[in-house]
Order: C-alpha cells, then structure tokens, then sequence
C-alpha cells in the first residue's frame, strides 16, 4: 500500500509539471521555467517502480502499478482514445521491465541492485516518455502550429542568424545591410511556409515524435541518475529489514567438449 501510494504521488507531481510546461509553451516561445526539483522527482520515481517490479516480482504488482500512472495520467491530461492508448503502453513496458529485472536476478549468483535497476530502468523511462508525447500530441502549442499554417516566430530569430552569417559579411554596415538581411530573412521564412503550409496538418504527430526523440536521446542520463538513487533505496531497504539476501546452493549448467 505504501509503495502505490508512493508512486501516486511521485506520478502525479511529474504529470504535473509536465502539463505546466505543455500549457505554459506557445508557437512563439518555448520558455518555461525549468524546476530541479521535477527531475529529482522523475529519477526517484523510476527508481522506485524498477526496483519494486523486479524484488517482488509479481504481475499483479504491474497491473497495480500501471494502473496507478494511467490513472494519474488520464487525470491529467483526460479521458481521450489516445491517452488510453498510452496508458496500455505503460502495462506493456512495466511488464517489459519486469522481465528484464528478473532475469538480471535470475542469471546472477548474487544480487547487485545497480544492474537490476540498469536493465529495468529503460522500460519504465520510456513508458514515461511515450505518455509525456501522447500528451504532447494533444497539447495547445501543437494544435497552434497546425492552426497557423505557419512556422512559429522563434523561428525567424534563427534564420536570421543563418543569413547574417551568410550574407552579412558581405555588406558594409549600415542600415542598408540590416534592411537587407530582414528583406531575405522574411523571404526566405515565407518560402519556407509556402513549402511546408499543406503538411502543417501533421504537426500534432511530428512534435510528439520529435519530443519522444529528444528525450529517448538523453534517457542514458537517467537511467544511471536512476542506478544510484536505486542502489540508495536498495541499501535503505536493507538496512531496515524490509528485504532480506540469504544464500544458498544452487545448481550451475557448465559445457563439456
């Protein structure tokens, strides 16, 4: 009962913050205010599920368990076809993670809490990232992009940076040169949205990929971030006797020639 409420919490402080951010983000600026805090609270929060999966290895923990984010979520962010979706992914990957957890135990002569949380941690991690692009996918900013029928004005900023280095060197300055470069900077950017205008429809999708993308590319960080706090909650659980470690003599398969 403690270990769900637990991750109650933890889940819910994370989808939290993830809708501010989702909410708080627009077309024209992506800035938001970044909180340590909500990075500590998802490492914990893997950490936790990795290791309770894998040392009481039940699948009605799973169930339990996904049951407890995809409500979160679905608290969150609402009752939608997709979101459902997103919530039987969970069952899938926490499933996933449990069988890669106990089959680190199993193929071990003896229990190493930074390898179980290393093999179970990815599963969980993407589980969270899936439904964190799921909900992406609905949120304001990409409804905005493909309401617009534009790119967004961030974007402006950074083709003018290209220009001036292409071209600005080549013009004295002046306010000649700075005309110039605002003239090719808008011409190009209504080229660009000229181009993309009949696939701007497709926004929603692509910035939930992309999303997924960019977080799966930092997820590495996370899963060692997660090892450690996992070996500390390990040891603590340890310490205190809630789990104990005993030997005891098993058989070994070796090949002969």
């Amino acid at each position: 009962m403690l270990l769900q409420l637990l991750t109650l919490f933890l889940a819910w402080q994370f989808f939290r913050y993830v809708d501010y951010v989702l909410n708080v983000i627009t077309p024209e600026s992506f800035a938001f205010d970044f909180e340590a805090i909500a990075v500590v609270n998802f490492v914990v929060l893997v950490s936790v599920i990795s290791l309770s999966l894998t040392i009481f290895q039940q699948k009605r923990l799973v169930l339990i368990t996904s049951g407890v984010v995809g409500l979160v979520y679905l608290l969150v962010f609402g009752w939608t076809y997709v979101n459902w979706v997103g919530a039987g992914t969970v069952i899938l990957l926490f499933l996933l993670a449990q069988h890669y957890g106990i089959e680190e135990i199993d193929q071990r002569t003896k229990i190493n809490p930074r390898t179980i949380v290393r093999r179970a941690a990815p599963a969980v991690i993407m589980a969270f990232f899936v439904l964190t692009s799921f909900a992406a996918y609905q949120s304001p900013v990409a409804k905005g992009i493909a309401d617009a029928r534009q790119l967004p004005s961030a974007s402006e900023q950074f083709m003018r940076t290209i220009v001036e280095s292409v071209v600005g060197g080549q013009i004295p300055a002046g306010p000649e040169r700075e005309g110039i470069i605002s003239r090719v900077t808008k011409e190009t950017i209504q080229q660009f949205n000229d181009i993309l205008k009949p696939y701007f429809q497709y926004a929603p999708p692509l910035l939930a990929f992309g999303l997924f993308l960019i977080l799966w590319g930092l997820s590495w960080i996370f899963v060692w971030l997660s090892v450690l706090v996992g070996m500390l909650v390990f040891w603590i659980l340890k310490k205190t006797g809630f789990i104990k470690i005993e030997e005891k003599d098993i058989k070994a398969e070796i090949l002969i020639i």
